[in-house]
């Protein structure tokens, strides 16, 4: 089972508008903006949390910088504590939505 899933470019050198990643999250994932570059989707009778980060190239980074930002170089899904394998999958292909969208690639964590 994972925690989450990164979506990011290549060496996370490539950045995404936030504005832009926000549009795409909302108009075609159906997803519901809670925060400055934070989303929930609900899946399965689950709410999965979506982030748009802005990290260096080391893929550090702090959450409580989001309103400054007018880019973003990670996206971070989290998985729900009580998610299964059908929720994984659900997951796994928003995960692959964004990546497609962006030409990111996903990274999964363990």
């Amino acid at each position: 089972m994972y925690d989450y899933i990164s979506i990011h470019s290549d060496k996370l050198a490539l950045f995404i508008k936030t504005d832009v990643i926000e549009n795409f999250l909302i108009l075609n994932m159906s997803c519901t903006k809670l925060s400055t570059l934070v989303f929930t989707k609900e899946l399965s009778g689950s709410s999965i949390i979506i982030r748009g980060i802005n990290a260096n190239l080391q893929g550090n980074y702090a959450y409580d910088s989001a309103d400054e930002f007018t880019e973003i170089n990670l996206i971070e899904i989290d998985f729900p504590d009580n998610s299964n394998g059908d929720l994984e999958d659900e997951i796994l292909k928003i995960a692959q939505e964004i990546s497609n969208e962006f030409l990111w690639k996903i990274d999964l964590r363990e």
